[in-house]
């Protein structure tokens, strides 16, 4: 159990710095979309709208996981064995 805990654990952490990257991304997409239309320009920038919901489920599953993987336990307790 101990070493699922410490698998899940790491899983959990290095989704939730993925999407802690994606969200970094999906700031400086949304600052851009801001600019072009604040300038009254048509160019074609694509819509952040799939990775900020892409970033929403990685924060989520990322959270689950590391919540999962702290809560476990780290050792299974012995059982006293009938002599």
């Amino acid at each position: 159990m101990q070493i699922l805990s410490r698998v899940t654990l790491t899983f959990g952490v290095i989704i939730l710095i993925a999407a802690a990257l994606l969200l970094g991304k999906d700031v400086i997409d949304i600052n851009q979309l801001h600019a072009v239309a604040n300038a009254n320009r048509s160019t074609n920038f694509p819509s952040p709208l799939n990775t900020v919901l892409i970033t929403a489920v990685l924060t989520a599953v990322g959270g689950f996981l590391t919540g999962l993987g702290l809560g476990m336990p780290k050792r299974l307790p012995r059982t006293p064995n009938p002599h």
